[in-house]
Protein backbone atom coordinates (compact mmCIF):
# COMPACT_ATOMS: atom_id res chain seq x y z
CA UNK A 1 0.00 0.00 0.00
CA UNK A 2 2.59 2.45 0.63
CA UNK A 3 4.31 1.78 -2.35
CA UNK A 4 1.47 2.19 -4.20
CA UNK A 5 0.42 5.71 -2.44
CA UNK A 6 4.02 6.76 -3.29
CA UNK A 7 3.76 5.86 -6.83
CA UNK A 8 0.72 7.86 -7.33
CA UNK A 9 1.95 10.83 -5.22
CA UNK A 10 4.89 10.87 -7.82
CA UNK A 11 2.19 10.33 -10.74
CA UNK A 12 0.15 13.31 -9.04
CA UNK A 13 3.36 15.66 -9.10
CA UNK A 14 3.57 15.61 -12.94
CA UNK A 15 6.57 12.72 -12.75
CA UNK A 16 8.70 15.09 -10.43
CA UNK A 17 10.16 14.13 -7.44
CA UNK A 18 10.06 15.76 -4.18
CA UNK A 19 13.29 18.23 -2.93
CA UNK A 20 13.90 18.56 0.72
CA UNK A 21 11.39 19.87 2.80
CA UNK A 22 13.80 23.26 3.26
CA UNK A 23 14.26 23.80 -0.66
CA UNK A 24 10.79 23.29 -1.30
CA UNK A 25 9.83 26.28 1.64
CA UNK A 26 12.10 28.36 -0.11
CA UNK A 27 11.51 28.18 -3.50
CA UNK A 28 7.66 29.48 -2.77
CA UNK A 29 8.63 33.06 -1.88
CA UNK A 30 9.99 35.72 -3.74
CA UNK A 31 12.13 38.81 -2.28
CA UNK A 32 12.17 40.83 1.05
CA UNK A 33 10.28 44.20 1.14
CA UNK A 34 9.28 46.58 3.82
CA UNK A 35 6.09 46.66 4.33
CA UNK A 36 5.89 49.05 7.75
CA UNK A 37 7.96 51.25 9.88
CA UNK A 38 9.88 54.53 9.33
CA UNK A 39 12.35 53.37 11.68
CA UNK A 40 13.66 56.68 12.86
CA UNK A 41 13.27 56.42 16.31
CA UNK A 42 14.06 54.03 19.22
CA UNK A 43 14.31 52.89 22.59
CA UNK A 44 12.17 51.11 24.97
CA UNK A 45 8.89 53.75 26.27
CA UNK A 46 9.24 55.76 23.46
CA UNK A 47 6.19 56.92 21.52
CA UNK A 48 6.71 57.91 17.96
CA UNK A 49 3.33 57.78 16.69
CA UNK A 50 1.78 61.27 15.08
CA UNK A 51 -1.22 62.76 13.86
CA UNK A 52 -0.35 63.16 10.21
CA UNK A 53 0.73 59.50 10.31
CA UNK A 54 -2.79 58.25 10.10
CA UNK A 55 -4.20 57.11 6.75
CA UNK A 56 -0.58 57.45 4.97
CA UNK A 57 1.78 55.26 3.91
CA UNK A 58 2.91 52.34 6.52
CA UNK A 59 6.30 52.91 5.47
CA UNK A 60 6.49 56.54 5.95
CA UNK A 61 4.89 55.66 9.68
CA UNK A 62 6.69 55.69 13.14
CA UNK A 63 6.17 52.32 14.83
CA UNK A 64 7.32 51.90 18.55
CA UNK A 65 8.96 48.44 19.21
CA UNK A 66 5.84 46.63 17.46
CA UNK A 67 5.99 42.84 19.06
CA UNK A 68 3.48 41.20 16.82
CA UNK A 69 1.87 41.07 12.70
CA UNK A 70 -0.64 38.62 11.31
CA UNK A 71 -2.97 39.08 8.78
CA UNK A 72 -6.66 38.33 7.35
CA UNK A 73 -7.54 36.92 4.49
CA UNK A 74 -8.68 40.07 2.58
CA UNK A 75 -4.45 40.73 3.05
CA UNK A 76 -4.64 43.34 5.90
CA UNK A 77 -2.30 43.46 8.40
CA UNK A 78 -3.03 44.14 12.32
CA UNK A 79 -0.15 44.54 14.64
CA UNK A 80 0.68 45.47 17.90
CA UNK A 81 2.28 48.62 18.41
CA UNK A 82 3.36 48.63 21.95
CA UNK A 83 5.07 51.46 23.55
CA UNK A 84 2.40 53.60 21.36
CA UNK A 85 -0.62 51.49 23.16
CA UNK A 86 -2.55 50.79 19.84
CA UNK A 87 -3.01 48.42 17.43
CA UNK A 88 -2.72 49.02 13.73
CA UNK A 89 -3.86 47.66 10.70
CA UNK A 90 -2.12 47.97 7.12
CA UNK A 91 -4.37 47.59 4.14
CA UNK A 92 -3.40 45.65 0.90
CA UNK A 93 -2.69 49.26 -0.63
CA UNK A 94 -0.37 50.06 1.71
CA UNK A 95 -1.48 52.55 3.88
CA UNK A 96 -2.04 52.53 8.17
CA UNK A 97 -5.14 53.24 10.06
CA UNK A 98 -5.63 52.74 13.92
CA UNK A 99 -8.17 50.60 15.11
CA UNK A 100 -8.01 50.11 18.44
CA UNK A 101 -6.42 52.20 21.18
CA UNK A 102 -5.94 55.96 21.59
CA UNK A 103 -1.82 55.94 21.25
CA UNK A 104 -2.10 56.95 25.03
CA UNK A 105 -1.45 54.22 28.20
CA UNK A 106 -4.65 53.65 30.45
CA UNK A 107 -8.06 51.78 30.27
CA UNK A 108 -11.77 53.52 30.25
CA UNK A 109 -13.36 50.24 29.59
CA UNK A 110 -14.83 48.58 25.89
CA UNK A 111 -16.72 50.13 23.30
CA UNK A 112 -15.45 51.53 19.62
CA UNK A 113 -11.88 50.24 19.76
CA UNK A 114 -10.74 53.68 18.44
CA UNK A 115 -12.15 55.51 21.59
CA UNK A 116 -10.88 52.65 23.99
CA UNK A 117 -7.57 53.11 25.52
CA UNK A 118 -4.67 50.05 25.64
CA UNK A 119 -1.78 49.67 27.78
CA UNK A 120 1.17 48.17 26.04
CA UNK A 121 -0.67 45.65 23.68
CA UNK A 122 2.75 43.23 23.18
CA UNK A 123 0.77 40.22 21.39
CA UNK A 124 -2.31 39.73 18.85
CA UNK A 125 -3.95 37.16 17.48
CA UNK A 126 -5.87 37.52 13.80
CA UNK A 127 -8.65 35.27 12.44
CA UNK A 128 -8.86 35.36 8.60
CA UNK A 129 -12.28 37.21 8.58
CA UNK A 130 -9.99 40.19 10.63
CA UNK A 131 -11.39 39.08 14.09
CA UNK A 132 -8.60 40.32 16.25
CA UNK A 133 -7.79 39.04 20.29
CA UNK A 134 -5.36 42.24 21.70
CA UNK A 135 -2.89 40.55 24.35
CA UNK A 136 -3.26 44.32 26.58
CA UNK A 137 -0.49 43.33 28.83
CA UNK A 138 -0.22 46.55 30.55
CA UNK A 139 -4.04 46.38 31.40
CA UNK A 140 -3.63 42.41 32.37
CA UNK A 141 -6.76 41.90 29.81
CA UNK A 142 -7.18 40.31 26.72
CA UNK A 143 -9.51 41.69 24.44
CA UNK A 144 -11.49 41.17 21.32
CA UNK A 145 -12.15 43.82 18.73
CA UNK A 146 -14.72 42.37 16.41
CA UNK A 147 -14.85 43.60 12.54
CA UNK A 148 -17.63 46.02 12.97
CA UNK A 149 -14.73 47.99 15.70
CA UNK A 150 -16.17 47.01 18.90
CA UNK A 151 -13.73 45.88 21.51
CA UNK A 152 -14.40 44.31 24.50
CA UNK A 153 -12.67 42.36 27.20
CA UNK A 154 -12.56 38.39 26.88
CA UNK A 155 -10.68 38.00 30.27
CA UNK A 156 -9.12 39.82 32.92
CA UNK A 157 -6.39 38.23 34.31
CA UNK A 158 -6.23 39.51 38.60
CA UNK A 159 -2.49 37.99 38.79
CA UNK A 160 -1.46 39.80 36.11
CA UNK A 161 -0.19 39.28 32.60
CA UNK A 162 3.90 39.47 33.10
CA UNK A 163 5.71 40.31 30.26
CA UNK A 164 2.84 38.77 27.92
CA UNK A 165 3.55 38.16 23.81
CA UNK A 166 2.29 35.11 23.38
CA UNK A 167 -1.46 34.70 22.36
CA UNK A 168 -3.73 32.20 20.51
CA UNK A 169 -7.60 31.67 20.50
CA UNK A 170 -9.31 28.07 18.96
CA UNK A 171 -11.40 28.87 16.06
CA UNK A 172 -14.37 28.58 18.17
CA UNK A 173 -13.50 31.24 20.55
CA UNK A 174 -13.65 28.24 23.57
CA UNK A 175 -10.24 28.11 24.38
CA UNK A 176 -7.48 30.79 24.97
CA UNK A 177 -3.70 29.89 25.75
CA UNK A 178 -1.45 32.96 26.79
CA UNK A 179 2.25 33.67 28.32
CA UNK A 180 2.55 35.08 31.46
CA UNK A 181 6.15 35.47 32.47
CA UNK A 182 7.17 31.48 33.23
CA UNK A 183 3.81 30.50 33.20
CA UNK A 184 1.67 29.22 30.20
CA UNK A 185 -2.15 29.90 30.76
CA UNK A 186 -5.39 29.21 29.98
CA UNK A 187 -8.78 30.21 29.26
CA UNK A 188 -11.94 28.81 28.59
CA UNK A 189 -15.81 30.22 29.45
CA UNK A 190 -16.45 27.27 32.49
CA UNK A 191 -13.30 26.83 33.34
CA UNK A 192 -12.00 30.65 33.56
CA UNK A 193 -8.12 31.03 34.11
CA UNK A 194 -5.64 28.52 34.81
CA UNK A 195 -2.24 27.86 34.88
CA UNK A 196 -1.21 25.66 31.87
CA UNK A 197 1.67 25.13 32.72
CA UNK A 198 5.27 26.37 34.54
CA UNK A 199 8.80 26.98 35.48
CA UNK A 200 10.10 28.39 32.42
CA UNK A 201 12.73 31.47 32.37
CA UNK A 202 10.55 33.74 30.18
CA UNK A 203 8.24 32.88 27.99
CA UNK A 204 7.97 34.30 24.37
CA UNK A 205 5.44 33.57 21.46
CA UNK A 206 3.44 30.50 21.54
CA UNK A 207 1.43 28.43 18.64
CA UNK A 208 -0.47 25.07 18.40
CA UNK A 209 0.99 22.04 16.35
CA UNK A 210 -1.29 21.57 14.27
CA UNK A 211 -0.44 17.89 13.67
CA UNK A 212 -1.06 17.21 17.75
CA UNK A 213 -3.03 19.74 19.17
CA UNK A 214 -0.76 20.27 21.59
CA UNK A 215 0.94 23.96 22.68
CA UNK A 216 4.66 24.85 21.86
CA UNK A 217 6.16 28.01 23.54
CA UNK A 218 9.14 29.75 23.01
CA UNK A 219 11.59 30.02 26.24
CA UNK A 220 13.37 33.13 25.46
CA UNK A 221 15.97 33.55 28.04
CA UNK A 222 15.82 29.65 28.20
CA UNK A 223 16.80 29.28 24.29
CA UNK A 224 14.98 26.46 24.00
CA UNK A 225 11.19 25.28 22.48
CA UNK A 226 9.03 23.47 24.50
CA UNK A 227 6.26 20.98 23.59
CA UNK A 228 3.24 21.53 26.33
CA UNK A 229 0.93 18.72 27.40
CA UNK A 230 -2.56 18.42 28.82
CA UNK A 231 -0.96 17.43 32.08
CA UNK A 232 1.42 20.50 32.26
CA UNK A 233 5.11 18.52 31.58
CA UNK A 234 6.91 19.61 28.73
CA UNK A 235 9.27 18.29 26.16
CA UNK A 236 11.83 20.16 24.32
CA UNK A 237 11.71 20.07 20.62
CA UNK A 238 14.59 22.77 19.65
CA UNK A 239 17.13 25.02 21.54
CA UNK A 240 20.14 23.03 23.41
CA UNK A 241 19.69 25.87 26.21
CA UNK A 242 22.69 27.64 25.26
CA UNK A 243 23.07 30.64 22.70
CA UNK A 244 25.85 28.06 20.25
CA UNK A 245 26.42 25.21 18.67
CA UNK A 246 24.45 23.09 15.82
CA UNK A 247 23.26 25.08 13.13
CA UNK A 248 21.88 24.93 9.33
CA UNK A 249 21.25 21.68 8.75
CA UNK A 250 21.70 20.29 12.13
CA UNK A 251 19.13 19.00 15.23
CA UNK A 252 17.08 21.61 16.02
CA UNK A 253 18.01 20.19 19.28
CA UNK A 254 21.22 20.66 19.20
CA UNK A 255 21.22 24.11 18.28
CA UNK A 256 22.01 27.20 20.12
CA UNK A 257 18.86 29.60 19.60
CA UNK A 258 19.80 33.00 21.37
CA UNK A 259 16.85 34.56 22.93
CA UNK A 260 14.13 32.31 20.98
CA UNK A 261 11.17 34.38 20.71
CA UNK A 262 8.98 34.08 17.48
CA UNK A 263 7.07 30.59 16.12
CA UNK A 264 4.41 29.71 14.10
CA UNK A 265 3.58 26.71 12.12
CA UNK A 266 3.70 25.73 8.30
CA UNK A 267 1.35 23.79 6.17
CA UNK A 268 4.12 21.08 5.55
CA UNK A 269 4.33 19.86 9.31
CA UNK A 270 7.46 22.17 10.01
CA UNK A 271 7.36 25.24 12.03
CA UNK A 272 9.56 28.94 11.76
CA UNK A 273 11.16 30.50 14.76
CA UNK A 274 12.58 34.14 15.32
CA UNK A 275 15.61 34.71 17.75
CA UNK A 276 15.87 37.52 19.45
CA UNK A 277 19.21 38.52 20.55
CA UNK A 278 20.38 36.04 17.55
CA UNK A 279 18.49 38.22 15.07
CA UNK A 280 17.72 35.54 12.34
CA UNK A 281 14.55 33.70 11.75
CA UNK A 282 15.06 29.37 11.41
CA UNK A 283 12.96 27.40 9.72
CA UNK A 284 12.93 23.71 11.22
CA UNK A 285 11.66 20.75 8.33
CA UNK A 286 9.68 17.74 9.45
CA UNK A 287 12.25 15.82 10.23
CA UNK A 288 13.41 18.04 12.95
CA UNK A 289 16.46 19.54 10.96
CA UNK A 290 16.83 23.47 11.67
CA UNK A 291 18.21 25.60 8.47
CA UNK A 292 19.09 29.34 8.50
CA UNK A 293 15.84 31.28 6.59
CA UNK A 294 16.64 34.96 7.14
CA UNK A 295 20.08 36.09 8.58
CA UNK A 296 20.63 39.07 10.97
CA UNK A 297 22.05 40.24 14.27
CA UNK A 298 21.45 42.68 16.98
CA UNK A 299 22.27 45.86 15.79
CA UNK A 300 19.32 47.54 14.53
CA UNK A 301 20.68 47.60 11.27
CA UNK A 302 17.96 47.33 8.12
CA UNK A 303 18.73 46.09 5.16
CA UNK A 304 18.01 43.74 2.28
CA UNK A 305 15.07 44.85 0.49
CA UNK A 306 14.98 43.52 -2.74
CA UNK A 307 16.92 40.15 -1.92
CA UNK A 308 15.63 36.72 -1.81
CA UNK A 309 15.15 36.09 2.11
CA UNK A 310 18.14 33.30 1.68
CA UNK A 311 20.53 36.16 0.22
CA UNK A 312 24.22 36.70 1.79
CA UNK A 313 24.20 39.53 4.38
CA UNK A 314 22.27 40.31 7.66
CA UNK A 315 18.91 41.86 6.70
CA UNK A 316 16.72 41.72 9.88
CA UNK A 317 17.37 43.16 13.76
CA UNK A 318 15.90 41.48 16.73
CA UNK A 319 12.89 39.85 15.30
CA UNK A 320 9.97 39.71 18.03
CA UNK A 321 7.67 37.58 16.03
CA UNK A 322 7.26 35.54 12.74
CA UNK A 323 3.71 34.35 11.58
CA UNK A 324 2.59 33.41 8.56
CA UNK A 325 -0.67 35.35 6.96
CA UNK A 326 -3.28 33.13 5.08
CA UNK A 327 -2.33 33.79 1.69
CA UNK A 328 1.30 31.73 2.35
CA UNK A 329 3.27 35.64 2.67
CA UNK A 330 5.72 35.72 5.28
CA UNK A 331 5.61 37.96 7.85
CA UNK A 332 8.76 39.52 10.31
CA UNK A 333 8.24 42.17 13.09
CA UNK A 334 11.66 43.50 13.93
CA UNK A 335 13.49 46.22 15.58
CA UNK A 336 13.84 48.37 18.37
CA UNK A 337 13.30 50.89 15.48
CA UNK A 338 10.17 49.22 14.61
CA UNK A 339 9.79 47.55 10.74
CA UNK A 340 7.26 44.90 9.31
CA UNK A 341 8.62 42.94 6.47
CA UNK A 342 7.20 40.77 3.79
CA UNK A 343 7.89 37.91 1.65
CA UNK A 344 5.49 36.91 -0.65
CA UNK A 345 4.26 33.31 -1.24
CA UNK A 346 4.79 33.23 -5.23
CA UNK A 347 3.16 29.74 -5.60
CA UNK A 348 -1.02 30.25 -6.21
CA UNK A 349 -2.50 28.39 -3.12
CA UNK A 350 -6.40 27.17 -3.47
CA UNK A 351 -8.91 29.42 -2.89
CA UNK A 352 -8.98 27.88 0.58
CA UNK A 353 -5.84 29.29 1.42
CA UNK A 354 -4.81 25.84 2.26
CA UNK A 355 -2.15 23.56 0.18
CA UNK A 356 -2.00 22.07 -3.45
CA UNK A 357 -3.83 18.67 -2.68
CA UNK A 358 -0.36 17.36 -3.86
CA UNK A 359 1.68 19.51 -1.76
CA UNK A 360 -0.69 18.09 1.50
CA UNK A 361 -0.42 14.27 0.20
CA UNK A 362 3.48 14.89 0.27
CA UNK A 363 3.78 16.63 3.37
CA UNK A 364 2.19 13.91 4.94
CA UNK A 365 3.79 10.92 3.38
CA UNK A 366 7.38 12.51 4.04
CA UNK A 367 6.76 12.42 7.26
CA UNK A 368 6.20 8.53 7.31
CA UNK A 369 8.23 7.35 4.23
CA UNK A 370 11.82 7.36 4.42
CA UNK A 371 12.54 7.69 0.03
CA UNK A 372 10.40 10.49 0.29
CA UNK A 373 11.60 12.20 3.37
CA UNK A 374 14.83 11.82 1.73
CA UNK A 375 14.24 12.22 -2.48
CA UNK A 376 16.44 15.36 -3.38
CA UNK A 377 14.47 15.32 -6.34
CA UNK A 378 11.54 18.18 -6.80
CA UNK A 379 8.13 17.94 -6.92
CA UNK A 380 5.60 20.50 -9.10
CA UNK A 381 3.73 23.04 -6.71
CA UNK A 382 1.58 23.81 -9.33
CA UNK A 383 -2.45 23.30 -8.14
Amino acid sequence: MKRQIVFLLLVCSSSTCLGSAFEDFVGGYGNLSTVAGRGQIQGGGVNGWQADMEGGLAIDAELSRPHMTMADLAGNLYIADKDAHAIRMVTPAGTIHTIAGTNVAGFNGDGLGTLAQLNAPNGLYTFPDGTTFILDMGNNRIRKLAPDGQLTTVLHDAEGITIGRGLWVSPDESLIYYSAGDDLRKWTPSEGITTYASGFAELGNLDVDPADGNVVVTDRSGHSVYKVFPDGSKSRIAGNGTTAGGGAGQSALATGLNEVRGIFFTPDGGYLLATHDGGQVWYVDPDDLIHLLIDGDNDDAHAGDGLPLTAPGKKISEPRAVTLAPNGDLLVTESDFGFVRLVPRLIPEPSTGGLTLVAVLLALVRRRHPLIRNSQCRASHHP
